[in-house]
């Protein structure tokens, strides 16, 4: 990062240059890079280190292509099928086991991370991890008879700013934050 040029990283990111800082919406909140100190914090709050790496590779690689609106699943990105066991079991199963038995639960966790309603299954929301790489999570509900079950949806552009291994890592934190967002609500 050091290397680069801040300002065509700031514009291809999306990000706001403001001196040797740059400020990054996360997930409905504020990451601000700190070039000089080499710091990240979140909210005012350092971040995690995978929150960091994350936001420094997304920062390095990030394109001029926006988002096209397109939903793909993870087992569509380039080499998506490699960790897409792993990815099902961390972060699919996951959202499913959270809000299989109410849907509708999905769209108010997510408003809290600056969530928006999509029309996709019983309850969808659109969240956006960073600027140019929004997310969709999608649930269905399930009954006595069928469990219910989930997915988690990218915009085809997303390998263009990160790659596999990082969306891997966003699927696991938005997880995450979905479910802190529950507990936190109940």
């Amino acid at each position: 990062m050091l290397s680069c040029d801040p300002k065509g990283v700031a514009r291809d990111a999306r990000a706001r240059l403001d001196g040797g800082r740059m400020a990054l919406p996360f997930l409905g909140r504020e990451a601000l890079v700190d070039l000089r100190s080499r710091t990240m914090t979140i909210d005012g709050k350092s971040a995690s280190v995978a929150e960091g790496i994350l936001a420094l590779h997304y920062l390095a690689g990030a394109r001029s292509a926006s988002p096209t609106g397109e939903w793909i699943s993870f087992r569509q990105l380039p080499g998506g099928h490699a960790y897409f066991g792993a990815f099902k079991r961390r972060t699919i199963d996951g959202i499913a086991a959270l809000f299989q038995r109410r849907p509708v639960s999905l769209v108010a966790a997510a408003r809290g991370l600056g969530g928006s309603e999509l029309s996709i299954g019983d309850a969808s929301v659109r969240l956006d991890v960073f600027p140019k790489v929004p997310v969709a999570v999608v649930v269905w509900a399930g009954d006595d008879e069928i469990d219910g079950s989930a997915n988690v949806l990218f915009d085809e552009t997303a390998p263009m700013h990160l790659p596999v291994e990082d969306l891997a890592v966003i699927g696991a934190i938005v997880h995450d934050a979905l479910s802190d967002a529950v507990r936190r609500s109940s």
